[in-house]
């Protein structure tokens, strides 16, 4: 019985925001492929904002954690 207190759950997988935000931007893409030709720039105006905010979340996440070394150096690589 003591064995069964002293396990814990494993923790789930984190999923980074900027993932979620990045899939995010291709729902308007997508949506633009099938509806009328007067929606399609204005969705993937939508996408494309989307995804550039998704890509600065990335840039800032890779900022602030210290475990993103090869996501900093990949980066910052052009400032060298």
């Amino acid at each position: 019985m003591s064995d069964k207190q002293n396990r814990t759950e494993p923790a789930m997988p984190k999923t980074e925001r900027w993932v979620i935000v990045m899939g995010c931007a291709f729902v308007p893409v997508l949506a633009a492929l099938v509806l009328p030709e007067a929606a399609r720039i204005p969705l993937l105006a939508i996408g494309g904002l989307t995804f550039l905010a998704g890509f600065a979340l990335m840039v800032r996440e890779s900022r602030r954690s210290r475990d993103n070394e090869g996501l900093r150096q990949l980066i910052h690589s052009e400032r060298e």
